[in-house]
């Protein structure tokens, strides 16, 4: 799929107040690593097939002065933060090498706390208000495939903001050498009875559904691979697995 464009995204986070984006260009050669390929796989995560993964757009909240100043390379990227537990599993693959697992690759995450607020950035508002949480790095962090391919994040379940629908982001370098920028995303259902939950409740559900979302919405087969399914529940916590297809 072809990358969204960026500046519809851009207008849509516009309406929801100021946003801080010089200088948030991700640093991509703060961590040396070397990746091999292990032997194949057949695993593919919610993914389906091995395939290479949609790319999306990197949005208007990334890391605010790359690696260099904010070293998050942590499993737990949750920093205090309240909130359902979520467990993800990434695993990487080569689809253009009979789905070989790819170890020591990095993979970033990030995204909104419970009440849709970024870590990193002022003048965010929502229903709950503007808020700023410039110097703030919660929700934020990085790991290296195993030799499984897998890399593993205990995060909580991400709120959401006005103009998407509920997301996470994702990055996967190999070799400093950025291989993939996409996003992935839950079922609605799923969606609703976490928002509904105590913790949740106030900033209430997401009126956003997947379909109808400027990222997810313009390709309902790219949108079936990137919705991950959940096991769990709102007392327990919820996990998933996914698949990341790339090329080397």
């Amino acid at each position: 799929m072809e990358r969204k464009n960026f500046l519809k995204t851009f207008a849509l986070m516009a309406a929801a107040g100021p946003m801080i984006i010089d200088g948030c260009k991700k640093d991509s050669t703060t961590k040396t690593s070397t990746t091999t390929s292990s032997t194949s796989t057949s695993t593919s995560g919610t993914s389906g097939s091995c395939i290479v993964t949609a790319d999306e757009v990197e949005g208007p909240y990334p890391y605010v002065g790359g690696e260099l100043t904010n070293p998050l390379d942590r499993t737990d990227v949750t920093a205090g933060q309240t909130g359902v537990p979520l467990t993800l599993s990434f695993v990487v693959v080569d689809a253009g090498n009979n789905c070989n697992v790819v170890s020591n690759a990095r993979v970033d995450i990030w995204h909104c706390n419970k009440d849709g607020y970024y870590s990193g950035y002022a003048n965010q508002n929502s229903s709950l208000g503007s808020k700023s949480y410039v110097g703030e790095t919660w929700l934020r962090g990085y790991q290296l495939t195993d030799s499984t391919g897998v890399a593993k994040f205990t995060t909580i379940y991400p709120g959401w903001y006005a103009g998407r629908a509920t997301h996470i982001h994702i990055e996967v370098y190999v070799n400093n050498v950025m291989k993939k920028t996409t996003q992935i995303c839950f079922s609605e259902a799923t969606n609703n009875v976490v928002y509904a939950s105590s913790l949740y409740s106030t900033h209430g559900v997401n009126p956003i559904t997947n379909e109808a979302d400027s990222i997810f919405g313009n390709s309902l087969t790219d949108l079936a691979n990137e919705t991950v399914a959940l096991t769990g529940s709102v007392s327990e916590g919820y996990s998933g697995s996914y698949t990341i297809g790339i090329k080397l």
